[in-house]
């Protein structure tokens, strides 16, 4: 399973690694203030245009979980709030995924966003549907226990959350057949319906 792992990292890595993206489009800066979204795969192919038309929302895209890689194109977009999130692909298909590292990198996010003048917004995890495309129970396991300690944190922390994990997953705790194509892992369109509906909530929450 160690074996999936890897290669669905190169083949996210490939495509996004230090990829900078914006769908902002030509109403940029009208509506509300700047935020910039840092993730992977999933966050490069969420349609903002078609869910946010008119508002400033950027997107910063890394093929790792250390997404402090990219803070300098972060940065410079100069967010008002600043959106982080990891993608399953980085949970071990065969469990034992290093919480103590990935739970660091996101307190590191955090002191750099807020650092900046911006206010952090922590996205949960979205869950895999068991049995596509490789992804594994371990690796749902591990998201849940990731997510579970991300919503401590952001309480902790007085950091709004925005639950993506709890707007799609299903009544097993797994990312519905329906919402995603065959691999288990990305959203199709109905799966990004799901999501969706929480980001404005929480971005209002933060001071959107």
């Amino acid at each position: 399973m160690r074996e999936f792992r890897f290669v669905l990292a190169a083949v996210v890595a490939a495509s996004l690694l230090g990829c900078s993206c914006s769908d902002d489009g030509e109403e940029s800066g009208v509506v509300d203030g700047r935020v910039v979204f840092v993730g992977a795969s999933i966050t490069e192919g969420w349609d903002f245009s078609h869910y946010f038309g008119g508002r400033d929302f950027r997107k910063v895209c890394y093929g790792d979980w250390q997404k402090s890689q990219v803070w300098d194109q972060v940065e410079s977009q100069n967010p008002e709030i600043v959106v982080v999130k990891e993608c399953a692909a980085y949970f071990y298909t065969e469990g034992g995924t290093p919480f103590d590292e990935y739970e660091g990198e996101i307190k590191n996010m955090v002191g750099l966003i807020r650092g900046a003048g911006a206010t952090p917004v922590l996205a949960t995890t979205v869950p895999v549907d068991v049995g596509y495309g490789g992804c594994t129970q371990q690796q749902l396991n591990d998201i849940v226990t990731f997510n579970d300690w991300l919503r401590s944190y952001c309480t902790s922390q007085h950091i709004v959350c925005m639950d993506l994990y709890n707007a799609i997953a299903d009544g097993e705790g797994q990312l519905p057949t329906n919402c995603h194509d065959g691999d288990g892992l990305h959203p199709n369109s109905a799966g990004y319906d799901k999501l969706s509906v929480v980001v404005i909530p929480a971005l209002t929450q933060a001071g959107l």
